[in-house]
């Protein structure tokens, strides 16, 4: 009896593990540089210049998200982060926000439909007919164009999201500086937060 309970627990436990969101690791590379030089300036009366923009290159920030490697509680091996991506698909949310910017600064970000790579680059869960979470794609918001991001951490914006782990997302920034913006060089982080979902 003593053999089927533990045999019971150990069933439980994995199936109890396998039913949460695994840890990974958010990795951003890259930084944006824009630069408004004198003659971008508005030089009309009664305009302001946020009328005007400026862009980051297009691949100025590049984003990654694997699994960490897992310990399996049934075997006791350790399972790389390939083969835990491979067997754990969830839904991740990219949520963006700045710290630092100027006043009268608007910074957006964006990135395009199912831009980056899947990692691994192909599963036997690409080959399913109806797959749970759908295609392991990355879908874009607002269509894919800019998105203000704002400069508050309580109001972080959601950006894109994508269906399992991938790798060499790019993103990139636009400027709209007011003319009621202090001149100088401003320097601000951008903050990303990922969340992941089993739905």
């Amino acid at each position: 009896m003593k053999i089927y309970v533990f045999t019971l627990l150990l069933v439980l436990l994995a199936t109890i593990s396998r039913a949460q969101i695994l840890p990974g690791t958010l990795n951003v590379t890259g930084a944006s540089n824009i630069t408004q030089s004198i003659n971008d300036l508005i030089q009309e009366a009664g305009v302001d210049d946020n009328e005007s923009s400026f862009e980051s290159n297009f691949d100025a920030n590049i984003v990654s998200f694997i699994l960490d490697p897992l310990l399996n509680p049934l075997t006791l091996d350790i399972t790389d982060s390939e083969q835990a991506c491979t067997l754990n698909i969830f839904r991740y949310s990219v949520y963006m926000h700045t710290l630092n910017a100027p006043q009268n600064l608007i910074i957006e970000a964006k990135t395009s439909l199912n831009s980056g790579v899947r990692y691994p680059f192909s599963i036997p869960y690409d080959n399913t007919v109806d797959p749970i979470l759908g295609p392991r794609d990355l879908y874009t918001q607002n269509g894919g164009q800019y998105i203000p991001i704002p400069n508050d951490p309580s109001v972080a914006i959601k950006v894109f999201e994508f269906i399992g782990c991938r790798t060499d997302i790019p993103i990139q920034f636009r400027a709209k500086a007011s003319s009621l913006a202090i001149s100088g060089t401003g320097n601000f982080q951008v903050v990303y937060t990922i969340l992941g979902s089993l739905f």
